[in-house]
């Protein structure tokens, strides 16, 4: 390469299709916020709401610059038209505490306000928790209330 040339490097996001059933196939599935508010936050008013609602809470969860990675899963990231709600995993840095956020952000970490605020079920965890914790947890948000198999979303963080 030439002097004064930079490379650029494009990076390609896509979720893959949704299974017959209306979900993601099994396994945790990248994409950044674009991608993921194109194919599941547009499609009804309450996609539309509930995609506002979670955008506030990783808004929120950002404020303190302590949010590592994000993961969606259950009836928003399947085919429903009215997902009944947002199932939310944070992953905090290690030093993370609830209590140094301000009052607005302590909400997305309180699971009763979290409910009643943003409609959503959010869990989260220090990075400490390590791969294998994390990824027992992940297994488990994969299985369907009928005990099937289906996909989840990490979200890309700016």
């Amino acid at each position: 390469m030439g002097k004064g040339r930079r490379s650029i490097c494009y990076r390609l996001i896509v979720l893959p299709e949704l299974t017959n059933d209306g979900e993601l196939p099994p396994g945790v599935h990248i994409a950044d916020w674009q991608e993921f508010n194109s194919r599941f936050g547009r499609s009804s008013p309450r996609r539309l709401w509930l995609s506002g609602r979670l955008q506030a809470i990783l808004e929120l969860a950002a404020t303190g610059r302590q949010l590592r990675r994000a993961f969606v899963w259950g009836s928003f990231v399947t085919a429903k038209p009215a997902p009944r709600d947002l199932d939310i995993l944070l992953i905090m840095s290690e030093d993370f505490e609830v209590d140094r956020m301000s009052a607005a952000a302590q909400a997305a970490f309180d699971s009763t306000r979290a409910k009643l605020l943003f409609e959503s079920d959010v869990f989260w965890a220090r990075a400490s928790i390590g791969h294998e914790l994390l990824d027992l947890w992940l297994d488990t948000y994969q299985t369907s209330r009928s005990f099937r198999k289906r996909g989840i979303v990490e979200l890309e963080l700016p």
